[in-house]
């Protein structure tokens, strides 16, 4: 290494490339040949030395080789070479001039090398010219047998040379072959190990724990979220899970055979298998497991695919639900009892006048219903829920007149008309409970968001194999963005907050019993316009469809 000043140029001198190498071999392999033929010469015929030819050719090819080596062939052309074979070749033909020896063979040397580094027309270059060299050998020497020489040497230069050439083609086309072969084996390994890494980035990246397993039960991929779980080791993931699974909160282990994963390690599939977890920190997890057979490629067997979904929140939510529910339902049942028990006292008077009687029953139902309600919330976890005992066919006008009834007090409270056009049964087959609770809410909404001096139509209908009851209103309305929203338990949108108070649980239970009855609730509203909403509720099985007189006509 050479180096100048601090500011100065700085360059290394470094090992030869592949082609300078190439050239030295080559010529060092003639020149070591011709060494050794010299010493055998001295030590068996000394006298050839005294031939000028034999001397020269020699001292040439070694001079030759001693210039290749200090030659910088990475700066010159790459075609300069070519000087070297050239040469030897010249060099060759002095030794062999006027011998009997057949020095001629080292043509071989020059040949094969023209032959395997260049193209085909180079190697006729120097097959001519050593065709010219013979022959002028042969001119200046004549004998018998100079033109067999002449041939014999030609032909086996030319075959070796056109062996060497076509041999070399072949290697060079086998070699860029393999190497296109190779680069596209480079590309799919990282195309794969790219697909491989995003695959590993997308299961990492989502809350589900995820195993894939061989079809021997050997792992082959376990995602983040499972190692969490089950406190497995990152680095291996076969060792043992440090969670353990339990039958029941706080119950007995599950036995090791009965394990999600063991399983699915020998090749059973299963769907929503439930265990709780006791993590490594001390936590209970309520999972559902599930197992499916995953479909292998070309490349890739048959497995199977474990998915754990975390349930615990939902599973706490549910808990807390129904601990609510109990406790609502036990707190409610003393006012009503109390209210239902005035009530009944109240109607055994005899002075009640026939408006005041008529106000203690309305009174009465209600908290009747609300009682029934209020035991319901201990035995149902939906609120849509409707048991085949409870099932009948009913006309849902009595109902819905029935309702209206009960709420016309405080629509005249309220300043808002209600229009009730039912002029044709409406048979369902429904609990009929749950539609008079159903029909209050849509009816009490309605009034409820109407300002003073409003309207509530109400209308039912009987067309075909459905019947819908419409309640409409022109009260506040529902604004585009709140619409899609108002099923949702607890939501309330500002302007309904403003106007009355509630829960926001109410249209919800109604989408639930409407959805539990095989019926659809369609709902539509303009803020400052009004609502309109459509309950409809498939006909009952016996009824007979009435057809209309239009569309009779």
């Amino acid at each position: 290494m050479v180096t100048g000043g601090r500011a100065g140029p700085r360059w290394t001198v470094g090992a030869p490339d592949a082609r300078t190498r190439s050239i030295w071999l080559t010529q060092l392999v003639l020149a070591a040949s011709v060494v050794v033929i010299c010493v055998l010469v001295l030590a068996l015929q000394p006298d050839m030395f005294t031939r000028w030819g034999f001397t020269t050719g020699a001292f040439a090819i070694v001079v030759v080789t001693v210039a290749t080596l200090a030659v910088p062939w990475t700066r010159l052309p790459h075609l300069a070479v070519l000087a070297v074979p050239f040469i030897d070749a010249v060099a060759i033909a002095l030794m062999a001039n006027k011998t009997e020896q057949r020095f001629g063979f080292l043509w071989l040397f020059p040949v094969m090398w023209v032959a395997m580094h260049f193209a085909a027309a180079w190697l006729a270059a120097l097959l001519a010219m050593i065709g010219t060299l013979v022959l002028l050998e042969a001119a200046l020497n004549p004998s018998g047998q100079a033109a067999l020489r002449i041939f014999v040497v030609m032909l086996s230069l030319t075959f070796i040379g056109i062996t060497a050439h076509l041999a070399l083609r072949r290697s060079r086309a086998l070699r860029r072959l393999l190497r296109r072969q190779a680069r596209r084996l480079t590309n799919s390994l990282e195309r794969h190990s790219g697909q491989e890494k995003r695959t590993a980035e997308i299961l990492n990246g989502i809350d589900t724990g995820i195993v894939r397993l061989s079809a021997s039960g050997r792992v082959l991929t376990v995602n983040d979220a499972y190692a969490r779980l089950y406190g497995l080791d990152p680095l291996d993931p076969s060792l043992p899970a440090r969670s353990v699974e339990y039958t029941s909160l706080r119950g007995m282990p599950v036995p090791l055979s009965e394990r999600p994963f063991n399983r699915a390690a020998r090749g059973e599939t299963f769907t929503e298998a439930s265990v709780w977890l006791f993590t490594r920190e001390g936590e209970w997890r309520a999972l559902s497991i599930s197992a499916k057979r995953l479909s292998g490629t070309e490349d890739e067997e048959d497995g199977i695919l474990l998915l754990v979904h975390d349930l615990t929140a939902i599973t706490q939510a549910q808990l807390e639900r129904e601990q609510l529910a109990a406790m609502a339902s036990h707190e409610l049942k003393h006012p009503l009892t109390v209210m239902i028990g005035n009530a009944e006292l109240a109607l055994e008077m005899d002075e009640l006048t026939p408006r005041t009687r008529e106000r203690f029953e309305s009174i009465l139902a209600a908290s009747e219903r609300m009682f029934e309600m209020t035991n319901g919330l201990l035995t149902t976890t939906s609120p849509g829920f409707a048991d085949e005992e409870s099932m009948a066919d009913i006309d849902l006008r009595q109902i819905v007149i029935e309702s209206v009834g009960s709420f016309r007090p405080t629509a005249a409270a309220h300043n808002v008309e209600i229009d009730l056009r039912l002029d044709v049964p409406l048979p369902v087959t429904a609990d009929g409970f749950r539609m008079r609770q159903v029909i209050d809410n849509l009816v009490s909404n309605a009034i409820k968001y109407t300002p003073d001096e409003g309207r509530v139509r109400i209308v039912g209908v009987a067309d075909g194999s459905d019947v819908t009851v419409t309640v409409s209103d022109n009260g506040i309305g529902i604004s585009a963005e709140d619409l899609p929203k108002i099923a949702t338990p607890y939501f309330r949108a500002e302007d309904a907050k403003q106007t009355a108070s509630g829960t926001g649980l109410g249209l919800g239970i109604t989408s639930a019993i409407v959805f539990a009855h095989g019926g659809t609730l369609d709902i539509e509203s303009e803020k400052g316009v009004g609502t309109t909403v459509a309950l409809r509720l498939p006909r009952s099985v016996g009824a007979t469809p009435r057809v209309d007189e239009e569309a009779r006509s």
